[in-house]
C-alpha cells in the first residue's frame, strides 16, 4: 500500500478495472438504496447509507489503481443514478465535489491510507451536500414536481414535505455521511488489508 505508482496515467486495464469496479459499485448503489428507500429515513438517508456499502468497491479499485483521475471517474459512475430521480443539477454539483476529491487525491499522491480515505470522504460528502441541495432549496417543490417519477403515495409525499424543508436535517445528513463514508473506508481498508492485499491483489 505504500508503493506509489511511476506511471500515474491511466492505462486500457487501469479503464477495465474502472468499468469492473464501477459495475459492482453500482450494484451495490442500487440493492443497498433499494432496501434503504423502503423507510422515509432510509430515503432521506439514502446517500449517506449506500456510500457506507460502496466503500469496498471503491476502495479496491483506488487502492488497485493509484493514478489521477481514478476518484474522478469512480466518483462521476456511483452520481449517475441520480439522473433517475430527474435532478440533472445535484447530479453536475456531485461531479464537481468529485473533482475535489480527485485533486486532493492527486495532491496526496495516492501514497498510503489517509491518501484514499480522505478523499473518498471529502468526495462523498459534498456529493451528498451538493446532489440534496436543489431539493432542500425548493422546500420541497422538487418532490411535488417529480411525485410520479419517484413513484410517491400521497402520504409518502407529505411526509417528505415536512422532513425536506428542514435546513437542520440538511445539515443532519451531511454529517451523517462524514461518519458513514469514513467509517465505510475504514473498514473497507482493513478489509482489503487482510485479505487482498496479502494475497497480492493490491
Amino acid at each position: 500500500m505504500e508503493k506509489t505508482q511511476k506511471n500515474n496515467k491511466l492505462n486500457a486495464k487501469d479503464f477495465i478495472f474502472i468499468g469492473i469496479f464501477g459495475a459492482v459499485a453500482l450494484l451495490i448503489f442500487f440493492v443497498t438504496g433499494a432496501i434503504a428507500a423502503l423507510t422515509v429515513f432510509g430515503t432521506i438517508a439514502n446517500i449517506p447509507i449506500t456510500l457506507f456499502f460502496v466503500s469496498i468497491a471503491f476502495m479496491l479499485l483506488v487502492s488497485k489503481v493509484r493514478k489521477t483521475g481514478s476518484f474522478l471517474i469512480m466518483g462521476t459512475i456511483i452520481v449517475l443514478p441520480g439522473f433517475m430521480a430527474a435532478n440533472g443539477i445535484g447530479v453536475g454539483l456531485s461531479i464537481i465535489g468529485w473533482l475535489i476529491a480527485e485533486i486532493i487525491a492527486t495532491k496526496m499522491k495516492y501514497r498510503d491510507k489517509k491518501a484514499i480515505i480522505t478523499p473518498y470522504v471529502v468526495g462523498s460528502t459534498l456529493q451528498t451536500a451538493l446532489f440534496t441541495l436543489p431539493m432542500y432549496m425548493s422546500h420541497g417543490e422538487y418532490f411535488v414536481q417529480r411525485k410520479e417519477i419517484l413513484h410517491l403515495t400521497d402520504e409518502a409525499l407529505q411526509q417528505y414535505l415536512q422532513v425536506v424543508g428542514s435546513w437542520e436535517m440538511y445539515g443532519s445528513m451531511v454529517a451523517l455521511t462524514i461518519v458513514t463514508s469514513f467509517l465505510g473506508a475504514w473498514i473497507s481498508m482493513r478489509i482489503l488489508k487482510k485479505h487482498f492485499e496479502k494475497a497480492g491483489v493490491i
